[in-house]
């Protein structure tokens, strides 16, 4: 069976990925595909493993200064009240980080963002904004490091 984040890794080495944001250290930073949390982001391992544990300790930490690159520059651009962070594997089984701007005006500030319906998550940009807010994310990115 093809793994989503390969073929979706694949589709941004062909320059084909609408998402893609920043390819950093470690990893490609993609928006996720709901945007109900402005500059939801995704932060793909540019090679396929499974398993966290299954890196190397200096991989892992690279891996996690690509995560915490990205929430400084979601910070700087979207001031958010918090941010959550996401290592999940039940569905898809490739490393990847969830980087989740949570708002003051959230529904659930104290739920996981998987507790509400994907028809309340589903929020699909059309393309022209979804572009929009991916050059605004990728010029933080390379404005610093820090908040």
């Amino acid at each position: 069976m093809e793994c989503f984040a390969c073929h979706r890794i694949e589709l941004i080495r062909r320059a084909e990925n609408p998402h893609f944001v920043a390819e950093l250290a470690e990893s490609y930073v993609v928006l996720a595909d709901e945007q109900a949390y402005t500059g939801w982001s995704i932060l793909l391992l540019k090679d396929h493993h499974e398993h966290l544990a299954g890196l190397s300790l200096e991989r892992q930490g690279r891996l996690w200064e690509d995560v915490a690159k990205v929430a400084a520059a979601m910070t700087r651009e979207f001031k958010p009240a918090r941010i959550n962070y996401e290592c999940l594997g039940n569905e898809l089984h490739h490393i990847h980080w969830h980087v989740i701007p949570r708002y003051a005006n959230d529904p659930a500030p104290q739920a996981p963002v998987w507790m509400r319906s994907p028809d309340e998550r589903n929020i699909v940009l059309t393309r022209e904004d979804e572009a929009a807010l991916a050059a605004r994310l990728r010029r933080a990115l390379q404005t610093g490091d820090g908040p």
